[in-house]
């Protein structure tokens, strides 16, 4: 595997990733942006914002979690 010398390894490619690697990269920084495909493929574009929690009376903390870690892979 080849070496790509950097100060920040920035794993992921989505809006959070690639805000942070053009933050750094504007100080002066190398960065290097790992991804596990193509940029467009970043779950930001699925992503809904806004703040998720239990509150239903049919929900749990439990099977929130169980959302979130779903949806997380």
């Amino acid at each position: 595997m080849p070496e790509a010398p950097c100060d920040l390894l920035v794993v992921g490619a989505g809006a959070a990733g690639l805000t942070a690697a053009l933050t750094a990269a504007e100080r002066g920084a190398r960065v290097l942006v790992l991804t596990k495909g193509h940029a467009p493929d970043s779950s930001s574009m699925y992503a809904q914002g806004g703040i998720a929690g239990a509150v239903g009376d049919d929900d749990t903390a439990a099977l929130h979690a169980v959302d979130t870690e779903r949806a997380g892979r």
